[in-house]
């Protein structure tokens, strides 16, 4: 955008842009891309894992209108410093948006049953969509009906307005540990089990508890067995008849 020259009247009534040219502005992008990248993976998980996830959250989501604020008045900003305040907003916002997005993406996981993790994320991952698609096209009218007007600033204050909300949201957030739906928190069943008697025969049966009562001791200072070796026969004879009824064959 062509820089005006029309004098500002401050604080809202200025416009005109930076007039940089597309080489400089793909370098502001790639730099951004790069920041991005380590913002996210190196410094985040360092802050996420000393504040917490919700501090860190909170952090930079109670920025984000100061930022929207202060984004419009770098084209009042002399020459000579302009660059550096650009690339001073690009760390700002870019350090924001690195700390906010993973630390909504945890949030949600924690407070979402697993059963309907699938669910949640798709629904904002469409929210999300969808924003992206709406943002820019209200901004550009923002920005049309401002520059008509001399402010530049319309669209960047609207979405401080934005910001505003969403901070005090985020003051009213409690984090929560990790969520499981009422079946998850169920005790997992016992598996299914054939009781031992039920296939052997009766005979069989019979003659086996005779044999575990004549191994059993009279004194009642000995009624429990000191070992499990004591009823390790008659367990192997139960579990080969078992195997047996259900058609293995024994070597």
């Amino acid at each position: 955008m062509p820089e005006s020259d029309e004098p500002a009247q401050l604080p809202f009534w200025f416009s005109g842009g930076f007039a940089l040219p597309t080489k400089s502005i793909g370098g502001i992008l790639s730099i951004q891309g790069v920041m991005q990248m380590i913002a996210t993976l190196v410094f985040f998980p360092m802050v996420q894992r000393r504040l917490g996830t919700l501090t860190t959250y909170r952090l930079v989501v109670l920025t984000y209108p100061l930022l929207y604020i202060i984004v419009p008045y770098l084209t009042l900003v002399p020459v000579s410093f302009r660059m550096p305040a650009i690339y001073a907003i690009l760390v700002w916002k870019v350090t924001a948006q690195a700390f906010a997005f993973p630390s909504n993406n945890i949030m949600l996981a924690n407070a979402t049953p697993k059963r309907a993790l699938g669910t949640f994320n798709g629904i904002s991952s469409s929210a999300a969509s969808f924003a992206r698609a709406l943002g820019p096209t209200l901004s550009g009218l923002l920005q049309a009906a401002g520059l008509g007007r001399h402010v530049l600033g319309l669209p960047w204050w609207a979405n401080a307005l934005v910001a505003v909300i969403g901070a005090v949201i985020s003051l009213c957030m409690v984090e929560q540990k990790r969520v499981s739906s009422d079946s998850e928190k169920q005790a997992p069943e016992e598996e299914d089990y054939t009781p031992v008697s039920s296939t052997i025969s009766p005979e069989i049966n019979a003659s086996l508890v005779a044999a575990e009562n004549s191994n059993a001791p009279t004194n009642e200072m000995y009624s429990r067995p000191s070992s499990s070796l004591l009823v390790r026969p008659s367990l192997d004879v139960r579990r080969d008849t078992r195997r047996s009824s259900k058609g293995y064959f024994l070597d």
